[in-house]
């Protein structure tokens, strides 16, 4: 199942973002408090989606739509784990579908993905949705209407 975070959610998210960053490294320079004060106003603004297995959070999606004028409106997905007892079960595809939903029902021009584009599991995870690499992105352009 997915859902829209609410603040309740945030503790459950937080596990997940420490195991994910504890196995790469990255987000090492933002502490956990920086980490929830950049959350929160994320799952108030509706821009956060958990996946559910058996009513446990295993799994969000966080995303931001950013202007960078001459170009369009990007809706960012700027962050996707999945817990490894959520892989396998589609959630990162569904997550990742509720996120183009969000771009579209904000006329962005494309969803752009910037982490870990280079990673195998990464591309095949967003290929299939028609994500393709440009440059140090992955860019899926959007029509509207």
């Amino acid at each position: 199942m997915i859902r829209p975070a609410a603040a309740a959610d945030l503790p459950a998210l937080r596990v997940l973002w420490d195991r994910y960053r504890e196995g790469t490294g990255e987000g090492a320079d933002r502490d956990a408090d920086a980490w929830g004060q950049w959350m929160l106003p994320r799952i108030s603004a509706g821009d956060v989606r958990v996946g559910l297995v058996e009513r446990r959070v295993a799994a969000y999606v966080a995303w931001q739509t950013v202007t960078a004028p001459p170009g369009p409106r990007d809706l960012r997905i700027v962050e996707l784990y999945v817990h490894p007892d959520g892989q396998g079960q589609r959630i990162g595809s569904g997550l990742i579908a509720r996120a183009i939903d969000a771009a579209r029902q904000r006329a962005c021009g494309r969803a752009v993905l910037t982490g870990n584009v280079h990673d195998e599991a990464v591309r095949s995870l967003f290929e299939p949705f028609g994500f393709a690499l440009d440059g140090e992105a992955l860019v899926l352009p959007l029509r509207q209407g």
